[in-house]
């Protein structure tokens, strides 16, 4: 799942969260993907090491580490094919990872807001 989480209490991201329309959702993918599809050695290899760490822990991103966690994702889809070609991808892959990206989105736009990814 990806989620909007916030540094201030005071901030509902459950309202921030209503910002994200169809066909996005917070699916970002099953619990056995943190090893066969985010921590494989081909995200490794493509510098995504935020979303490889998935393999073994969740991702809290806030400020520059949100910064990168988008970069590492639009590295991915730039590289779908690549992925694929090392069985990790189809329609369902791409789909979480657009869903990660309209997350951060929204995330961007106000102050202590960060991005979960677990």
């Amino acid at each position: 799942m990806v989620f909007m989480i916030s540094k201030d209490e005071n901030i509902d991201t459950d309202e921030l969260e209503k910002q994200i329309f169809y066909p996005h959702n917070f699916l970002f993918g099953f619990e056995s993907h943190r090893k066969t599809v985010w921590g494989t050695e081909a995200m490794r290899e493509l510098g995504c090491h935020m979303i490889y760490a998935l393999k073994n822990r969740d991702i809290y991103a806030f400020d520059d580490d949100l910064l990168e966690l988008k970069r590492e994702l639009s590295v991915i889809l730039s590289n779908i094919d690549i992925l694929k070609d090392k069985e990790i991808s189809d329609e369902h892959f791409e789909f979480r990872v657009k869903n990660a990206l309209e997350v951060i989105k929204v995330a961007e736009k106000y102050c202590n807001v960060g991005v979960y990814i677990g």
